[in-house]
Order: C-alpha cells, then sequence, then structure tokens
C-alpha cells in the first residue's frame, strides 16, 4: 500500500442507473421499489448503508444494516465526531 494514496472528500456520485456498466441494483431501491436512494450524491450526502468502493468499481453495501454498525472503527478513516 505504500505506492497508493488515499484521497479523503472526494466528490463523487454513485448510482446503479446505467445497467450497460453493470448487473447490480441498489437493494434498499428493490425493497421499497423505488430509483431514488443513492450510495453518494455529489455536495449532498453519503448512503448509510454505503461501505466504499473496491477496485474496480465495486461498492460496499451493508444494507439492511447501517454502515456504522457494521463497519469496525479502524475502517472510519476520519473522526466522525468532527464531521457532524
Amino acid at each position: 500500500m505504500d505506492k497508493i494514496n488515499k484521497l479523503m472528500g472526494s466528490n463523487m456520485d454513485i448510482d446503479f442507473s446505467n445497467s450497460d456498466f453493470g448487473n447490480s441494483a441498489c437493494p434498499w431501491n428493490v425493497s421499497e421499489n423505488t430509483d431514488k436512494h443513492k450510495c453518494a450524491v455529489k455536495n449532498t450526502s453519503i448512503c448509510p448503508y454505503f461501505c466504499g468502493v473496491q477496485f474496480l468499481d465495486s461498492v460496499l453495501c451493508s444494507y439492511p444494516y447501517e454502515n456504522l454498525c457494521v463497519l469496525s472503527r479502524d475502517q472510519i478513516d476520519r473522526d466522525l465526531e468532527k464531521l457532524i
């Protein structure tokens, strides 16, 4: 990992709106029969089930368990108290 930089504060949009790019669907959207939920929305928020992105382009999702319930402290890259 000494050749990889972790770039915090990236500003990205992540959703499953392009079926040609992958074959997954947001499990929260499927559960509620909607398309309103997004993993991350630029300048807005991050889904409470979003746990990150794994190379090459896989979203790590903890639905139906909120991310803070399944991630250990060492898997979270910042002090959450400072973000509130």
